[in-house]
């Protein structure tokens, strides 16, 4: 089994921590000091980093956060660990996400979501990225409607050797209506998707087109860690400050 949690330190030196220095300014132009920024984040139960970094920078205080994890047995560490944020799960995010009993509905609109999938454990298996990514549209669109004018979102995820459908992409983000929303373009990609590097670029701008389709113009940063010399297995990262039109 790959052990993930090792790069997890990597992505926050080098992308979350310093896009949320950075862009934190915009969500909170007048704090002088302590943001106190409202952070949700998907995390592991023994790499937390993304908290307690967060937290030193005084970017956030622990009362600001709610955590996930997919695990119960782990859901129960990670709450002895991080109290007193709040810490929900199972199931895993991406299966509850649009359902009318989110747990986590009421705590939105967040100024920081964090949707690290590679601290899920996650399947390697065709359709996993997919139904990532359909949630991380469910998520703009309920920081949209509690009424969020800014955030930042950072989406991550394990790039394997198994093709990304965009087909499937585009019919179900296109079935999710939005006010105006014409649709992902079909032609942009191929159907099915097997080049890391095209993969990387389709989930940059899928991602900035869900921000487009709630109205939200974005800005984009990205870093991918390769885990296997081959390039069968990357971890890719991409950082979104979105910001209302």
């Amino acid at each position: 089994m790959i052990q993930l949690t090792q790069f997890k330190d990597k992505l926050v030196e080098e992308l979350w921590l310093p896009t949320t220095q950075k862009w934190g300014n915009v969500l909170r132009p007048r704090a002088k000091k302590i943001r106190k920024l409202r952070l949700l984040t998907l995390t592991s139960d023994v790499s937390f980093e993304e908290v307690t970094k967060f937290e030193k920078e005084e970017l956030t205080q622990r009362e600001c956060v709610v955590a996930w994890n997919f695990s119960y047995f782990k859901k129960l560490r990670l709450e002895t660990e991080i109290s007193p944020a709040k810490v929900f799960g199972p199931p895993r995010y991406e299966n509850c996400a649009s359902s009318a009993s989110f747990p986590i509905k009421e705590y939105f609109p967040f100024d920081v979501i964090n949707l690290d999938f590679s601290s899920q454990d996650p399947a390697f298996e065709a359709g996993r990225i997919e139904k990532e990514i359909v949630s991380v549209e469910n998520t703009i669109k309920l920081q949209k409607i509690k009424g969020s004018d800014s955030f930042i979102l950072v989406y991550t995820t394990v790039l394997n050797a198994n093709d990304l459908d965009y087909e499937g992409l585009v019919q179900t983000s296109n079935s999710i209506p939005a006010s105006g929303w014409l649709g992902l373009p079909s032609e942009e990609f191929p159907v099915k998707i097997g080049k890391q590097e095209e993969k990387m670029r389709c989930i940059e701008t899928v991602v900035s087109k869900m921000c487009s389709k709630y109205g939200y113009n974005c800005k984009t940063e990205m870093k991918d860690i390769p885990i296997r010399k081959d390039n069968r297995y990357v971890i890719y990262s991409v950082a979104v400050l979105a910001c209302g039109g």
